[in-house]
């Protein structure tokens, strides 16, 4: 009996353990999206990909996508350099649509940050919606914000969003700051933290379970 339940409490421990180590180190990590899934607005050229939003190559200081702490990072005063290059732009004259990014997995997902990337930044970013997803086709979904852009002078703007568990987050974009050439995005990434992996979830679970065992072989 001493036996059982020795072995049922050091289960239940390491379960607890796994649970609040994985919570603490993904907590609060900032993001890049692994790439852009579905979009209708299209790109302007060979150099103003989507994969330039995501690349953080007109940082003026790089993170590690999944590990550096999102708040320290967007609060350093990290900015994205000026003109259009290493940046998104719209295809010539699309100022509204939509851009849908994958995160690669499922995430708690609970904040933005963009940053500005084009000249005079009057192509930023301005009116825009989020809405979240675990499957790409969107069927079932979540409204997250309603946001106003800034024009912030290649500096970081972090969008406070609902909390939300998702994959793939849509910007549906509804235009810009009166630029008639594109729409442009200089970088983006979102605040995110994993939920508890299933291997301390089941460790947890065979823990209860054979302490409830142990427990009806005393009665």
């Amino acid at each position: 009996m001493k036996k059982i339940l020795s072995t049922t409490a050091i289960i239940l421990a390491l379960g607890v353990s796994q649970i609040a180590v994985t919570s603490s180190a993904n907590a609060g990590v900032i993001l890049a999206p692994t790439g852009v899934f579905a979009s209708n607005m299209g790109e302007y050229g060979a150099n103003y990909l989507f994969g330039e939003m995501l690349s953080q190559t007109g940082l003026s200081s790089n993170y590690t996508s999944g590990v550096t702490d999102f708040a320290t990072y967007t609060s350093s005063g990290v900015t994205h350099s000026g003109g259009d290059s290493n940046s998104w732009l719209s295809s010539p004259g699309v100022l509204v649509g939509y851009v849908t990014f994958d995160l690669g997995d499922n995430y708690n997902v609970e904040n933005l940050v963009m940053w500005d990337g084009a000249s005079g930044i009057s192509a930023s970013v301005n009116g825009f919606s989020l809405t979240t997803s675990l499957t790409s086709d969107f069927g079932v979904s979540t409204l997250v914000g309603n946001f106003n852009g800034h024009q912030n002078n290649y500096g970081a703007t972090v969008y406070d969003m609902v909390d939300s568990y998702a994959r793939y987050i849509r910007m549906d974009i509804s235009g810009n700051f009166g630029n008639s050439c594109c729409t442009v995005i200089g970088d983006l990434a979102f605040d995110v933290s994993d939920v508890p992996e299933p291997a301390p979830l089941a460790l947890l679970g065979l823990g209860l379970m054979g302490l409830g065992l142990a427990r009806r072989r005393r009665a």
